[in-house]
């Protein structure tokens, strides 16, 4: 068995995965946001020519009703996709999810109720960082990008939050978290 470094422990809750959701889509979904924009200003377009030129109402609300879903989806695209994402986390461990990330000395696992998977510490690309959040994202083959939540609470008592991050730094291979007294 693998020596245990470092121990992550936290029930997802819906305001975690809000956050998670919230702060990764708007970093990492930056080309669906613009795919929207642009559907947004063509709907918008065809909705001013419909009732320059054809002055049907029934083709100009259509356009009207696409020039706002598209626009509502630039802003707030993840909400839905958010809430969707955790009916059906809850749909396959239950209502409650117990999440348990062990650091341990040669990967990482990721324990989900009874599901589990581990990954390597070199797939981890950057960190993002929440109010109650680490975010680290991953950069798997075969995967799309991934964040891993880290709930800041969830380690063990007396678990010393800046060795932790300097370990990561050092298994990744690169620097993950910066230091603060460098980053600014």
């Amino acid at each position: 068995m693998a020596k245990l470094m470092y121990e992550n422990k936290f029930i997802l809750t819906r305001k975690l995965h809000s956050q998670y959701f919230r702060y990764c889509y708007r970093k990492l979904q930056k080309q669906t946001r613009i795919l929207a924009l642009v559907l947004t200003v063509l709907f918008a377009v065809c909705f001013a020519l419909s009732i320059i030129f054809l002055g049907s109402r029934l083709v100009a609300s259509l356009f009207a009703v696409l020039t706002l879903y598209f626009f509502f989806m630039i802003f707030f695209g993840y909400s839905f996709r958010e809430w969707i994402d955790y009916r059906k986390l809850q749909s396959d461990h239950g209502d409650v999810i117990v999440e348990i990330v062990r650091f341990n000395a040669d990967n990482i696992h990721v324990k989900v109720n009874e599901t589990g998977f581990s990954f390597n510490y070199r797939t981890i690309e950057r960190v993002y960082e929440t109010e109650d959040e680490y975010i680290l994202i991953l950069n798997m083959p075969g995967m799309i990008e991934h964040g891993q939540v880290l709930f800041k609470k969830g380690f063990k008592d007396g678990t010393d939050v800046d060795a932790f991050k300097a370990y990561i730094n050092r298994r990744a291979g690169k620097i993950i978290f910066a230091d603060k007294d460098n980053s600014g």
